[in-house]
């Protein structure tokens, strides 16, 4: 599918701003690796090392933009994330970390912490609002419930009807962040999230009615 708007003339003031803070040097000054030392704010390296929002107002905004390494092909590359190519989150979460743990300039814990409070918490918090919004749809026709009829069944063809989202949507996270929060020992806070989030979706799909007991139980 051929694209809606195509840009003949691309003006860098007007492309998304983040990358105006791309820097354009060749090599560093010795005083950024030994600020690097006592983790100074980059913001102290403005008009020290060159950056694209330092050309926006002249013509070289278009040219001599230096880089640090040469490239035979820029196109050269990985063409797919590795997100992508591994098919399970188990096998990605798994990867991610393990990359984390070998970094030196990274805190596995922290990144732990992130993905859980970032990305994890998120999702079941979602899904736990999604599940008590629901609609409920036959299996025969695809017409969809906001109510479940009082016959039980599809109003229109008399299909079985079914949820549009299930328990396994809302507890597929919460085994991984439990894991990662134990192994890489995230914050108190944020154990008590995982703690609340699991008893309340506890309380949402476990029944005390049907919940299985030992005989020995009723002579205590």
């Amino acid at each position: 599918m051929p694209p809606s708007v195509l840009t003949a003339i691309i003006d860098p003031r007007e492309v998304d701003s983040e990358v105006h803070n791309m820097d354009i040097c060749n090599r560093y000054p010795l005083e950024f690796y030994k600020a690097t030392l006592r983790y100074a704010n980059p913001k102290e390296f403005v008009g020290i090392i060159e950056r694209v929002e330092d050309r926006l107002e002249s013509e070289e905004k278009y040219y001599g933009l230096r880089f640090t390494h040469n490239t035979t092909d820029i196109a050269l590359g990985v063409k797919e994330s590795a997100y992508k190519t591994l098919e399970s989150m188990e096998s990605k979460l798994k990867h991610q970390m393990e990359l984390a743990e070998k970094i030196l300039a990274v805190d596995e814990h922290d990144v732990a912490e992130r993905v859980i409070n970032s990305h994890f918490l998120p999702d079941i918090i979602g899904n736990l609002r999604a599940f008590s919004r629901q609609e409920f749809r036959c299996v025969k026709c695809n017409q969809k419930f906001r109510r479940i009829p009082l016959s039980g069944k599809c109003t229109r063809c008399g299909g079985n009807l079914t949820l549009t989202v299930h328990e396994g949507s809302i507890m597929k996270y919460l085994g991984f962040s439990k894991k990662l929060a134990e192994k890489y020992n995230v914050s108190e806070y944020t154990r008590q999230r995982l703690k609340l989030i699991e008893l309340e979706t506890i309380s949402l799909f476990e029944s005390e009615l049907k919940k299985q007991i030992t005989i020995d139980r009723f002579f205590e």
